[in-house]
């Protein structure tokens, strides 16, 4: 059974949070979800195999799903407040060495734990067609999918910005979703103010000296014709830069592999946990 609830993060902003899986489960894992989707990301992995052993959370990003989405800029181009948010969830769940897991834009939210907080409350990274690098100068890691939308996501016509979140929405799969999912990524992407997706995709970071620091273990996964961001993310940035990481490769999968190649996904993410578990 999957149960929800809140958190109080950086500077007072309430995050929604789901949980699965026995409390006493050891290490916990905390998903992290993609720029303008929401907890709702990880719900079937929630309720999958993983469950059944340890202990599972996933929260809405501030700006996003349930959570507060503050005015203005300042509350997401500060780094600091993403690695506040994610401390405030590891600490009052009372999370011991969780292992994160960071899909997409999450990828820049682990990097601000990093550059803020460091790894020593961490089990483990996890990294899912993970962002480590954003910005002009990451411009290369970013294929067609990301690039050809990313005026549009910007919009703040609501008839342009639905028009772009759909296309966004099929370039992340190869072979498609099915109607109710893709429906469901489309109400999340709604549901996040322009604010929010301005200030997200103005950002530009780079989290190779975070990862070249990092002393927990490092994975990534990446679907194979990813076309929103690039499987050059993993093997050049992040395989690069961890002193301990490995990479999976998804043959056949695209943005998406927790749901284009969930058996790989879950087989892949159950190891490394365990491993981080010893």
């Amino acid at each position: 059974m999957v149960r929800t609830g809140f958190v109080e993060g950086s500077g007072g902003v309430r995050l929604a949070v789901s949980e699965a899986g026995p409390s006493s489960g050891v290490p916990a894992v905390l998903f992290l979800h993609g720029i303008a989707q929401s907890r709702q990301s990880w719900h079937g992995v929630l309720e999958g195999r993983l469950a059944q052993d340890h202990r599972l959370v996933a929260l809405d990003l501030r700006g996003h799903g349930d959570s507060d989405k503050p005015e203005g800029d300042a509350p997401y181009v500060d780094g600091a407040h993403f690695a506040g948010d994610l401390a405030a969830v590891i600490g009052q769940l009372g999370l011991r060495k969780p292992v994160v897991v960071a899909w997409s834009y999450g990828g820049v939210v682990a990097g601000d734990y990093l550059r803020h907080h460091g790894d020593g409350a961490l089990g483990g990274l996890f990294f899912v067609a993970a962002a480590l690098k954003t910005g002009k100068p990451a411009r290369a890691l970013f294929g067609p999918g990301m690039m050809s939308n990313a005026r549009g996501l910007l919009s703040e016509d609501p008839a342009v910005y639905e028009a772009t979140a759909r296309a966004f929405i099929a370039a992340c799969a190869v072979r498609g979703l099915d109607a109710s999912v893709a429906e469901e990524a489309l109400r999340a992407m709604l549901r996040v103010p322009p604010n929010v997706r301005r200030a997200l995709l103005s950002r530009a970071e780079d989290y190779s000296v975070e990862l070249g620091r990092c002393l927990r273990p490092v994975a990534t996964l990446h679907g194979e014709l990813d076309q929103v961001v690039l499987p050059a993310m993993s093997s050049e940035v992040v395989l690069a830069c961890a002193r301990e990481a490995r990479g999976t490769w998804l043959p056949g999968a695209g943005h998406l592999p927790f749901l284009e190649a969930t058996a790989e996904f879950e087989a892949a993410l159950a190891a490394f946990v365990m491993a981080a578990r010893d």
